[in-house]
């Protein structure tokens, strides 16, 4: 049983407020990544919650002297009964067990492999288009991204580690502000890997039709066959994360050795460029700043394409073990990998005969820069060679992709069926429409000439809104939660997320002064998060009541509330009435026990 100093920590680990309309609602909690406790319930290990001024459960004497877990149990029953399921009349236990992950079995290795995987098909083409802007644009723009990464990697890792939620930033959201703001961050987050995995399976497409030497028309069959690839795997999460982890490796291989080829064999490499241009530049980028601070704005997107998509670590988080240790070793790994291939690349590529003004529009910057040096005839190698970072990104992201859409369903955000898992908790349902929806957009991309730079816009467009969003979260929950327990806690945490904020701020406000398509992009976005908040306000926040999350830690904290109450109060021959209060639109509030006037032997 549970002595009451683990009652306390266990019952507080669960108690998490969410605001709501202004009001306090429970919000759901994995079983995952915790401590087994006598009881034989999972308690997240990180995400323990002393909320000692929302919780007020009373431990009194019961002049009828019924027993104190007869009590509990039947005032829990009636809660339960008076709660309104409209998901329907469904056992809500079988409800849940057609909605878990797999139990938690990642480490740090599977973080770094997960979050690598995502970045990695960055460093092989997309970014080279910013060398048009002059490589100094190129150079700051990315000492920007850098300083953003880390910034948001700090705080991200922190919250993460607290609240392992695979919805991620929705599921922090929705603790520091309300539903609606969890909604639109939740898809900002979705939208933006959905459209970067349909860049990347187009993209993966192109590069087998390259190696292959087939014709354009049939690239279709290389989406579909690379799809269902990610889908098989993605079928088995214990596989997934370790095939993750081999293709994270193999792929950084593929990045270093043409670097590393290329020092070896060529004599034309020069780093002249960083004070006063390389020889390599045309006369009109030959300065270091040719477009000034314009031109380093409009390089930011391709810079940013080194780095993008390590926002979307969360989403491992409740299948990965020990996440308290876990994530933090994990990311910080990443990270330190990405930046150090990411400036290797951005550096070396630019070093390197023909130079950055003859690869700035190539769709493969390595396989320009082999062939230049070895000639053609090997260029199916050079091909090659970026495979293994494009599939791993596509896996990755796909993973991303699927639990993230599962988390918004499980929280309520998308219809329940898109949150049903195997009975090995891959989330199948969610895999579908991922496949669909990447599927589509490479179409898009294929067929419509000028979809490729949309996405890339827009894709910016939503991952900003997101960074934009996640500091204030974190400065909220430091605000509205001060004693979440946090297993990695940010040094300055509120100066780092500050200057997150405003990096964010900033890129987001100058893309849309240089550049009239952002405008227009924008535009669009808040039309659509207008029109969002609105199906929120009338559909969506009706099914957040009994939502699956909702539901899991109501039973968890129900049973943690019998099992800590019967033992304190037995063993004090004191009698346990729980009082729950609900407000609004079926907001259940849970008050602190007071075990240590209970566990002395004072009055009740």
């Amino acid at each position: 049983m549970l002595d009451s100093d683990t009652c306390e920590a266990s019952l507080s680990s669960a108690a998490l407020h969410f605001q709501c309309e202004g009001q306090t609602s429970l919000a759901g909690l994995q079983p995952h990544n915790g401590l087994k406790r006598d009881c034989g319930i999972e308690i997240p290990q990180s995400a323990r919650i002393a909320a000692e001024s929302n919780l007020d459960v009373q431990i009194a004497s019961d002049s009828s002297g019924e027993h104190p877990e007869k009590v509990l149990r039947r005032t829990f029953q009636s809660l339960r009964q008076s709660a309104t399921n409209i998901y329907g009349n469904v056992d809500k236990i079988t409800y849940m067990e057609r909605r878990k992950l797999m139990p938690a079995y990642g480490n740090s290795i599977h973080v770094w492999g997960f979050v690598v995987g995502a970045v990695i098909s960055g460093e092989v083409s997309g970014f080279n288009a910013g060398y048009g802007y002059g490589l100094g644009s190129m150079i700051v723009a990315h000492a920007v991204g850098t300083v953003l990464m880390i910034t948001v990697s700090l705080n991200l890792t922190d919250l993460a580690a607290s609240l392992p939620f695979a919805s991620g930033c929705a599921g922090y959201a929705n603790a520091a502000f309300n539903g609606v703001i969890a909604c639109l961050i939740g898809y900002a987050y979705t939208l933006d890997v959905i459209f970067i995995g349909g860049e990347v399976t187009n993209f993966l497409g192109v590069s087998l039709q390259n190696l292959f030497h087939t014709d354009k028309r049939f690239n279709y069959l290389y989406w579909i066959i690379s799809i269902i690839v990610c889908m098989t795997i993605n079928y088995f999460p214990k596989v997934s994360m370790n095939t993750m982890v081999v293709t994270s490796m193999l792929s950084c291989v593929c990045v270093i050795t043409p670097l590393l080829v290329l020092a070896w064999s060529s004599t034309g490499f020069s780093f002249q460029f960083i004070v006063n241009g390389s020889s390599f530049l045309e006369p009109a980028l030959a300065s270091f700043l040719p477009f000034g601070i314009v031109g380093v704005v409009r390089s930011f997107p391709f810079s940013w394409y080194l780095l993008i998509c390590f926002e979307s670590m969360p989403s491992c988080v409740e299948e990965t073990r020990n996440v308290g240790v876990s994530v933090p070793r994990g990311m910080f790994a990443s990270v330190s990998t990405l930046l150090i291939l990411s400036w290797t690349v951005l550096l070396c590529c630019a070093g390197f005969s023909p130079g950055p003004s003859a690869i700035d529009s190539a769709n493969f910057p390595f396989i320009t820069l082999l062939t230049a040096r070895f000639g053609a005839s090997p260029q199916q190698l050079f091909t090659l060679i970026s495979i293994p970072p494009i599939f791993a990104s596509q896996l990755s992201i796909f993973y991303a992709c699927t639990r993230y859409i599962y988390g918004q369903s499980r929280g309520g955000y998308m219809p329940p069926i898109l949150s049903l898992t195997t009975s090995q908790g891959a989330p199948y349902t969610a895999m579908i429409a991922t496949a669909a929806m990447w599927a589509a957009l490479s179409s898009i991309l294929e067929y419509v000439p000028e979809a490729g730079a949309v996405f890339l816009d827009v894709g910016t467009l939503f991952a900003l809104t997101a960074y934009i969003v996640q500091p204030l979260v974190y400065l909220q929950l430091q605000r509205v939660v001060p004693s979440l327990t946090r297993p990695f806690k940010t040094p300055y945490g509120t100066l780092v997320a500050g200057i997150n904020f405003a990096i964010g701020c900033t890129i987001t406000t100058a893309l849309l002064i240089v550049d009239n398509n952002y405008r227009i992009y924008a535009a669009f976005m808040l039309l659509g998060y207008l029109i969002l908040s609105l199906f929120y306000y009338f559909i969506i926040q009706h099914y957040l009541t009994d939502s699956p999350e909702k539901m899991f830690i109501r039973r968890q904290v129900d049973k943690l509330l019998i099992e800590s109450l019967v033992a304190s109060g037995a063993s004090q021959h004191v009698e346990a009435v729980k009082k729950l209060r609900r407000k609004g639109t079926g907001e259940v509030t849970l008050l602190r026990a007071d075990q240590k006037r209970a566990s002395s032997g004072g009055p009740p």
